[in-house]
């Protein structure tokens, strides 16, 4: 082989390294709109990998594993502003959207599309989260030492999180390690004038050892020893208050059912209490104890749907050990969440709004 033939080895060498290791390209980008659709269309010349982020209800990130020919793209329809950042094998766009939005993306070959819609702004937008306990009141200890305590605010946390990633305003009825009276709790969720009141709470039996499963309380009178067991076991907490308002006794518990029947939110918070209990053991694959029905203080004074969740029982050391795990919590919270939405796009269509 000559001098000659060496070189072009080596120049087509280079070509075709240089190719392989050429970052995929994005080589033009669309945005049109139909109707209410708004279509962001990108062409590029191989598979990508693409990592979509909702920010807010207003905001969205798309990063592409792929450089771009295009450094700017003019905003329309419900995308108001569109900030690209070019790197050398990457490529960001950060979208600003004008009002609350869904969206769908399909992948063909070369080409990814992102259709955004309006949704419509909700009727139901402020949730408050309950965790229950706190402070020097433990709740339920498990055979390890779990406290009820932690386990319901870290569920609570991660929930509120999902809640404002869909576009909810959400408060916490404590936020730490504090004891907050039950009173207080309805009082501060009436006072976010709250469309939805969720304490999150586990289990215990004092009776049955491999007691287990999820179960969804709304306010009504108790039926059930069980029930009235849940009751005495949640309502035990008056017993650290020390400034304790006119209790509601069983006739004046009467009367507010009677006025709540001749409202929706008894049977609001007997559809919550459904959707999430449905969800709760779809997920989970958890026992089903089902949608049940106690007068719980902390539910009485509420001036909206509201429920009790139990998610699991610590007093049982297999449900101990899945409540003290990261991972199983998350999926606690996601299906709450789940169960959540499904109820406000239920309510919704009910209510045409």
């Amino acid at each position: 082989m000559n001098a000659k033939n060496i070189i072009c080895l080596i120049i087509l060498s280079s070509v075709l390294i240089g190719s392989l290791n050429a970052a995929p390209l994005i080589e033009s980008i669309s945005l049109s709109t139909i109707k209410d659709t708004t279509l962001l269309v990108f062409e590029v010349d191989t598979n990508v990998d693409i990592t979509t982020s909702r920010i807010s209800n207003s905001n969205l990130s798309m990063v592409f594993n792929a450089a771009s020919a295009v450094t700017s793209l003019k905003p329309k329809g419900i995308i108001k502003k569109i900030d690209v950042k070019p790197e050398t094998n990457a490529t960001t766009f950060n979208l600003t959207l004008d009002k609350p939005y869904d969206f769908r993306r399909v992948n063909k070959t070369n080409t990814i599309m992102y259709k955004f819609y309006a949704v419509p702004v909700r009727e139901i937008k402020t949730v408050v989260l309950d965790p229950g306990h706190g402070g020097i009141d433990p709740g339920a200890v498990g055979k390890k030492g779990t406290q009820e305590k932690e386990i319901n605010l870290i569920i609570a946390k991660l929930l509120k999180k999902r809640l404002e990633d869909f576009g909810l305003k959400v408060y916490l009825t404590r936020s730490d390690d504090s004891f907050v009276a039950l009173a207080e709790r309805t009082r501060f969720a009436n006072n976010k004038k709250a469309d939805l009141f969720i304490s999150i709470h586990c289990n215990a039996s004092g009776t049955n050892k491999y007691a287990s499963g999820f179960e969804t309380y709304f306010l009504s009178e108790a039926k059930t020893d069980l029930e009235r067991a849940a009751l005495a076991r949640e309502d035990g907490a008056l017993r650290y208050e020390t400034d304790i308002p006119d209790p509601i006794v069983q006739d004046e518990l009467s009367l507010i059912l009677a006025d709540l029947k001749q409202t929706e939110q008894l049977r609001e918070s007997y559809n919550l209490a459904c959707q999430v209990q449905t969800s709760a053991v779809d997920i989970l694959k958890d026992v089903d104890r089902g949608v049940k029905q106690a007068g719980f203080f902390v539910l009485r004074g509420c001036f909206m749907p509201a429920v009790l969740i139990e998610c699991g029982f610590l007093s049982t050391l297999s449900e101990e050990k899945k409540l003290t795990n990261s991972k199983y919590r998350d999926s606690v919270a996601r299906a709450i969440y789940l169960g959540i939405v499904n109820y406000i796009r239920d309510y919704e269509k009910r209510v045409e709004f």
